[in-house]
């Protein structure tokens, strides 16, 4: 694999802190946004008992609803529209009035908007479908303000028939089992809201504190009692998860996940900040926040001067590519190509297509020009998943494979490739972080990849070239390269005469802190001892597939090598001896009879 595909665990989300709904608690020169007050006394926490069920396993997605009407538009992007209580505060510059929030309420209901529960956001972010004018009303309770809810908020909700998510903090200082004790909430109340279809009552955790600033422990201890409390005193699945202060965790995701947690909403976590169609982020789900003052009204003061009108259409607007034009690179006729375009962006009244089937390479070319004019990276991925070209591989070789070829297209794409060798390569780290890195705007590709299950992923098509090795001049060659001289002995781009594959595999480990399986190499080859090994079920998808494009391409046995054939590197390591006897422990047979 070339250089720069080693980024792997570079994260594909930046944190954009320009303004957030609830300003992190170690930012003391932050402008204070949306968050409950919290009395910074020690709170007196509801008596827990110490064990945690860590796997509650999560509930069944036949379980949830989904809506499909026929020529419905559906939609492919969502916002969760943050709120607090009706007369919230920041320091006079991010506020909500009682008056704003009816006036906002009442135009999503005479606009058609529907409001989502926690069990169908779920069951969107599991590909499920709903009208393109559908939003999530989410509440984080975090003060006393009980009589705002039950004389502003549960009113303007039964009125508009809409229903809404209670990020609930589950506090005694809060919420306990008596109701009329003042401001506080009580138990019964919530559960008769429930019932009505008013609200669904989700975690905010039990003290309020800033994930960022949590070691694991206690973030597991936090976010296991809140839910548990609120599963015994509501008799619900708790579904969702809201970041206290916006302070999202990304070390929190697989905490959440172990606990049962569908989902996890925090503040500013991408620029788009609407949840797609199949979000992949689902524990760190943005959301948008309708606060303005009196200073700017009816300008949102969160939302770069948008009215809340204006919030709302842009967050549930179609998604699709810019109009293409006949001086794009890559088109020879730009007619195909707007052709596939309206099914991605679908005229007013026509049912949503989930993908868009391309036929050749012009047209593949056409659509990466125009996907990589994207600047928004998970807008970028979701053009991308919705691409779908001929898979290569014959009906055969697909058969043998023990799952399906997946495909998760890429478009750093070359427009011209004549293979005559295969190139292998290991991934240096998981698979999603070389599904992730093939899929930013960056020269890093390659043709498959290969999980250690052996499940086969297409990347791009065989007739157009990859960015699977680093060579741009002769010099960056070794001098024995079989595919870097062409036929009249001038030098020729290798990338461009091959076909690679990517093996998902750590490459060389560290003896005694790696958990997986380990060659080690008694012949100290590349100068390193240990390997991760190659599974066997990967090999055998790995010599299906080698064979096949052979077959297809007539490419010699002694034209498939490892990328340390064109450039001076490790890759893809003596643990995968496809010519020769492994001399190592574990030993092993060579892979292919030696040319």
């Amino acid at each position: 694999m070339s250089s720069k595909i080693h980024r792997f665990h570079i994260p594909l989300l930046v944190w954009l802190i320009l303004l957030s709904a609830c300003a992190p608690v170690n930012d003391k020169n932050s402008t204070i946004f949306p968050s409950p007050t919290i009395d910074n006394s020690s709170p007196v926490a509801p008596t827990i008992t110490q064990s945690i069920q860590t796997d509650t396993p999560n509930p069944s997605p036949t379980s949830l609803p989904s809506a499909t009407p026929t020529q419905m538009v559906k939609a492919e992007r969502i916002p969760i529209i943050e709120y607090h209580n009706p007369t919230y505060n920041g320091s006079n510059t991010v506020m909500m009035t009682t008056e704003w929030f009816e006036s906002q309420m009442q135009w999503l209901s005479e606009n058609g908007y529907k409001t989502l529960s926690a069990a169908e956001l779920v069951d969107f972010l599991n590909g499920g479908a709903y009208p393109q004018k559908s939003v999530v009303l989410s509440f984080d309770i975090g003060v006393g303000k009980h009589t705002e809810y039950t004389q502003i908020v549960i009113p303007t909700l039964r009125k508009y028939g809409f229903t809404a998510i209670f990020f609930l903090l589950v506090n005694t200082n809060l919420i306990g089992d008596e109701c009329n004790k003042g401001e506080l909430y009580c138990w019964s109340e919530f559960r008769s809201w429930v019932d009505e279809g008013l609200i669904s009552v989700e975690s905010h955790g039990i003290y309020h504190k800033d994930y960022t600033t949590l070691d694991a422990s206690s973030q597991r201890q936090d976010a296991g009692d809140s839910k548990r409390l609120i599963e015994q005193n509501i008799g619900k699945p708790v579904l969702g998860f809201a970041f206290p202060y916006d302070a999202v965790n990304k070390q929190t995701f697989e905490i959440l996940k172990s606990l049962g947690y569908q989902f996890a909403a925090g503040g500013f976590t991408r620029s788009d900040r609407s949840v797609y169609l199949g979000d992949a982020h689902r524990y760190e789900l943005p959301r948008v926040y309708p606060y303005s003052n009196p200073g700017v009204y009816p300008l949102l003061s969160s939302m770069k001067g948008l009215t809340f009108e204006q919030m709302i259409e842009a967050q549930t607007k179609l998604i699709g590519l810019p109009t293409p034009t006949s001086t794009d690179p890559g088109i020879s006729s730009p007619t195909p190509v707007i052709t596939l375009l309206s099914a991605i962006t679908p005229m007013t009244g026509s049912a949503t297509p989930k993908t868009v089937e391309i036929t050749s390479p012009s047209e593949y070319l056409g659509i990466c020009n125009l996907i990589n004019k994207t600047a928004d990276p998970d807008l970028r991925v979701y053009q991308l998943n919705h691409l779908v070209f001929p898979i290569d591989l014959s009906s055969e070789t697909q058969a043998a494979l023990p799952t399906p070829v997946i495909l998760k297209p890429s478009c750093n794409v070359r427009p011209v490739n004549n293979p005559r060798a295969i190139i292998l390569h290991f991934t240096r780290g998981s698979l999603d972080g070389a599904i992730a890195t093939f899929q930013k705007d960056e020269n890093t590709s390659a043709h498959y990849i290969i999980d250690r299950d052996g499940t086969v992923y297409q990347v791009l098509p065989e007739k157009l070239g990859a960015y699977h090795i680093s060579s741009c001049v002769a010099s960056s060659c070794v001098k024995s390269c079989p595919i870097c001289e062409g036929p009249d002995g001038k030098y020729i781009e290798p990338a461009t005469q091959s076909i690679g594959i990517e093996l998902v595999n750590q490459g060389q480990v560290l003896f005694g802190s790696f958990s997986g399986p380990i060659y080690e190499d008694f012949s100290m080859s590349f100068n390193y001892r240990y390997w991760e090994d190659y599974p066997e079920a990967q090999i055998k998808s790995l010599v299906l597939v080698i064979n096949d494009i052979r077959n297809r391409w007539k490419i010699p046995l002694d034209m498939v090598m490892g990328h340390y054939r064109i450039n001076t590197n490790s890759d893809p390591g003596p643990a995968l001896n496809l010519f020769w006897d492994r001399y190592g422990n574990p030993p092993r047979k060579a892979i292919f009879p030696t040319p």
